[in-house]
């Protein structure tokens, strides 16, 4: 059997009109940049700490998240093929998937396709495919163990495909007091720009992290809460 994983629930859906037939599509509705990991991937623990710390109502996190991935967890697959963007959002989502397959000692294939952002502009998938790679996850836990479980990435280049390092360099920066999207969004507050303002000009100008709207929000708020604090 041939299992799909694709980026969100949006992607999904487009795959399963583009002619993915026959086959298990779920899709990851997961933000792994946001917050706290647990040690086993994909165990309980792991699944009430992601939704806490995505402040989310655990029953609404697993309608999205957990309910799609049972088909990851409860059958086998002599194939696993992912479909994500390029940016640090996406590649740290891979890393995990990857961490998991390692973990739980995975024996088939991965195939990973790198796609458009924009997708949906496009009819047939090999058009949205701008590079495809054959990925052994031998190896993944360990780096997941120090990228997203202890934040603190222990090489400059890791052993693993150009996107995939390209995103832990900058999800190092992300994470750090002085990050670039930390102090752009510092200098828009303290200039009075309004939150959707702020949202856009991320958007627009980061786009290569890939955080959206959700994440934006949240470093705002730490922003503003903590220059209002300091103002006290």
């Amino acid at each position: 059997m041939i299992l799909h994983i694709a980026n969100g629930s949006i992607l999904k859906s487009y795959l399963e009109t583009k002619g993915i037939s026959g086959q298990k599509i779920i899709a990851f509705n997961e933000s792994m940049i946001t917050g706290k990991c647990a040690e086993t991937i994909f165990s309980e623990e792991f699944f009430q700490l992601r939704a806490e710390t995505l402040q989310v109502d655990y029953e609404r996190y697993n309608e999205l998240t957990v309910t799609e991935l049972e088909a990851l967890l409860s059958h086998s697959y002599s194939e696993i093929i992912l479909w994500f963007d390029a940016d640090m959002f996406c590649q740290m989502n891979i890393l995990t998937l990857c961490a998991y397959l390692d973990a739980s000692n995975y024996q088939g294939e991965v195939h990973l396709h790198i796609i458009r952002h924009d997708f949906w502009q496009y009819d047939s998938l090999q058009d949205i495919i701008l590079i495809s790679y054959q990925i052994n996850p031998a190896g993944y836990y360990e780096i997941y163990r120090e990228v997203l479980l202890q934040r603190w990435p222990k090489r400059e280049k890791y052993p693993v495909f150009a996107e995939l390092n390209a995103g832990i360099n900058l999800y190092t920066n992300y994470i750090s007091a002085n990050s670039d999207i930390r102090l752009a969004i510092t200098k828009m507050v303290k200039e009075n720009k309004d939150k959707p303002f702020v949202i856009k000009e991320i958007n627009e100008k980061y786009p290569h992290y890939g955080i959206g709207d959700y994440n934006i929000q949240l470093i705002y708020r730490d922003i503003v809460d903590t220059i209002q604090l300091n103002m006290d």
